[in-house]
């Protein structure tokens, strides 16, 4: 087989499987139903659907109408429950810390 041969058989191979993919009868039925009219109606179907589910959470978790000293409060807990969870992480750092104090001192102990 010649050097130059070869890339001109392996396009003519592939033709040929793509050819003989795109007739088989399953294919040819998938590529009706994409281009037919009820698969666009059943694609604007989902679509519509996925666009009212997005909407249902926005509408959900959007901010209520709520007056602006409630707003305001609510903020101000917002900040407070933060503080709080670094105070927690805080105090679990110097937990572990201090437990690895009393390891030491154990150890030390026991070697006396």
């Amino acid at each position: 087989m010649s050097e130059g041969r070869g890339p001109e058989d392996f396009k003519r191979g592939s033709a040929r499987f793509i050819s003989d993919l795109l007739s088989e009868q399953s294919i040819r039925r998938a590529r009706e139903y994409v281009q037919g009219e009820e698969f666009k109606a059943d694609r604007e179907r989902v679509r519509k659907g996925a666009a009212k589910r997005v909407r249902s959470l926005r509408d959900r978790y959007r901010a209520r109408n709520r007056p602006p000293e409630e707003a305001a409060r609510e903020r101000l807990l917002q900040l407070r429950l933060a503080e709080i969870g670094n105070e927690t992480a805080e105090l679990r750092l110097r937990l572990a810390e201090l437990l690895e104090e009393e390891e030491e001192i154990k150890a030390r102990l026991k070697s006396l």
